[in-house]
């Protein structure tokens, strides 16, 4: 039986490698897909490069900045209409601008907040106001799922990496207050925390046993596609860690 049979789950960030691995699981799934990208072209390329052809008709493309929080709340509108209901978000947005902290700028920091913390607030908070608004489900034990990609530097930075993880970890305490300020109303509110993840372009600056111990795409995907399902609905407020076989 498909985990998101019928669901609607809206996908941040979704374009590339782990964006299109997702895209296509939550698809297998059951789930209706309303894809996000700063530019709509890019997320029809990635539905029509990643979604499967008999699936594809699940999957919308739509363009949004989420730097702009007018932005966020007209996706999470637009889905609403389209679907008539929301059941889940995954965000992927993010980005990192790392270098020795002694030679950053308050600028640096800045950036890094707005690109990670900003951008998934920007997206979470209307979500959030629209499950609270609908109905709970017959049968469901969550009204709604919420999962935002972190970083493990969120957790234990490494050198050159300090301000991706402050931002990241300030993700990481958005999505804890959600689950915790919400939990009585059926909201399901998690960061994965995500270690090195096997792309093309990590394989790049990866030494071939670094490459074999990260997580693949798909294997992320796997992880998202179970986070945002009913059968995950009793991990909440969790910083869920995907290290793969990076164990040391």
């Amino acid at each position: 039986m498909a985990m998101l049979g019928n669901d609607v789950v809206i996908l941040a960030g979704g374009t590339g490698n782990v964006g299109g691995a997702t895209l296509a699981v939550l698809l297998r799934e059951g789930a209706s897909v309303f894809v996000l990208s700063r530019n709509s072209a890019h997320a029809q390329a990635a539905i029509e490069r990643y979604a499967p052809a008999e699936l594809r008709e699940r999957a919308v493309a739509f363009e949004a900045d989420l730097a702009q929080p007018a932005a966020g709340e007209a996706a999470v509108a637009e889905a609403v209409r389209r679907f008539e209901r929301l059941d889940a978000v995954v965000s992927l947005v993010g980005g990192r601008i790392f270098g020795p902290l002694a030679e950053s700028r308050l600028e640096d920091l800045r950036s890094n907040i707005d690109v990670n913390l900003f951008a998934t607030y920007n997206l979470m908070l209307p979500a959030l106001r629209a499950l609270l608004a609908q109905p709970l489900r017959a049968g469901a034990r969550s009204r709604g799922r919420l999962v935002a990609v972190s970083a493990g530097s969120s957790k234990d930075p490494q050198p050159r990496y300090g301000l991706m993880g402050a931002a990241k970890a300030a993700v990481n305490v958005l999505m804890q207050a959600i689950a915790r300020e919400h939990k009585a109303d059926g909201i399901v509110a998690n960061s994965l925390v995500l270690g090195t993840v096997a792309t093309e372009l990590a394989r790049g600056y990866l030494s071939p046993e670094d490459f074999a111990a990260a997580a693949s795409p798909e294997e992320t995907a796997e992880v998202l596609a179970f986070l945002v399902s009913e059968r995950a609905s009793g991990i909440n407020g969790a910083l869920v860690d995907l290290n793969a076989r990076e164990v040391d």
